[in-house]
């Protein structure tokens, strides 16, 4: 459905970034596409299109040092627009241009923290009045043999002998490492004077966003989760919401040893006494992780949560860290009133990011 020019090569995140842009125009009712929409902007957190690497090792010599000769032999059997569109800016750019979008685009490459940092763009973007409407969120695809390696290397990947669909088990007790996924996941957000204006079916809305630095490790959250602390009491402080107010939590959750520990710590720090009432899951057990575009889908699910008043669960929890005690909703869809609820995306090097969704309660 998308012209010859989409299909780039290798570059699965741009299909996938492509197709979610347009299913959130359609479900917004923007669907028309062609002409230049000045005040509507595309905001995307997206990774760094490591697959080109592959590229570059057919130029090595046997010796694994770069060949001029093989360089030039190989230079003409690559796309010339290869490079460009391995760039991580080019969902965005491609969004864009299919559907005319002429407002304010930005790529937000924060590892996995990007979506949701770039979410808060967006956010911030139509609160100081700079845009009518936004597509945001995220996608991202490095499942090829680059993209495994690294994350096989960084430690941080599950590697077990049980089922694979069993791998990804955040807060249990015998959870190993992140599970890589790919995928987009892309929001409509909207003025709120504009989205009533044309009858816009409304789902939530997006109450407040912060986002902080670790200064920690590259590698490493900071063991007492100083960072996402500092991230989600900021976000509560920015949408003027009590820790009581919050009814849910979409955790950052990735299975790792370390995040989930982190992660649990700053909640309890945040929420004190309220932290024991909190639903909190991990989607990343259902759809593994995304990187960069992590924050896409997990903003997407929080929203429903809020609208629906449905949790989704923390699958293959069966068998919960002690130190990881709070109710990560295991294994069964909760029903539950949402009032409010975050979304937390923290990413390697130490980037947080939350943002808060609340149920809309009509026109102020």
């Amino acid at each position: 459905e998308f012209p010859s020019e989409a299909e780039t090569e290798g570059e699965r995140r741009t299909l996938f970034a492509l197709w979610a842009a347009k299913k959130a125009l359609s479900d917004a009712g923007l669907a028309q596409e062609g002409g230049y929409r000045s005040r509507f902007g595309v905001a995307l957190g997206s990774g760094l299109g490591i697959n080109r690497l592959e590229d570059i090792y057919n130029w090595l010599s046997p010796e694994r040092e770069f060949d001029s000769a093989r360089f030039t032999a190989e230079l003409g059997r690559v796309n010339r627009e290869s490079i460009i569109r391995n760039n991580s800016s080019e969902p965005a750019a491609v969004i864009s241009g299919r559907f005319g979008l002429s407002g304010m685009n930005t790529t937000v490459t924060t590892a996995c923290a990007s979506a949701t940092q770039a979410l808060g763009t967006a956010y911030g973007a139509i609160k100081r009045g700079h845009a009518d409407l936004m597509l945001a969120g995220g996608a991202d695809s490095m499942i090829n043999p680059v993209g495994l390696v690294f994350f096989v290397l960084l430690g941080s990947a599950a590697l077990s002998k049980i089922e694979p669909e069993c791998l990804c088990r955040p807060f249990d007790r015998k959870r190993s490492g992140l599970v890589m996924g790919e995928g987009a996941g892309i929001a409509a957000l909207e003025d709120e004077s504009h989205a009533l204006a044309r009858g816009a079916r409304i789902y939530a809305e997006v109450a407040g966003y912060a986002s902080t630095m670790d200064a920690w490790r590259l590698t490493a959250p900071h063991p007492e989760g100083q960072g996402a602390e500092g991230s989600m009491s900021r976000a509560l402080a920015d949408a003027g919401i009590g820790p009581g107010e919050i009814d849910y939590i979409n955790a950052h959750g990735t299975s790792t040893k370390l995040n989930d520990l982190a992660e649990t710590i700053a909640i309890k720090n945040v929420f004190g006494e309220c932290a024991n009432q909190l639903a909190i899951s991990s989607s990343k057990s259902l759809i593994g992780h995304l990187l960069a575009g992590s924050g896409g889908p997990e903003f997407v699910f929080t929203v429903l949560s809020v609208a629906c008043d449905e949790i989704h669960p923390t699958i293959n929890l069966s068998n919960p860290d002690p130190k990881c005690d709070l109710d990560y909703v295991p294994n069964v869809m909760r029903q539950k009133v949402v009032r409010a609820a975050l979304s937390n995306s923290f990413g390697f090097g130490g980037q947080n990011a939350t943002i808060v969704v609340r149920k809309y309660s009509g026109a102020k």
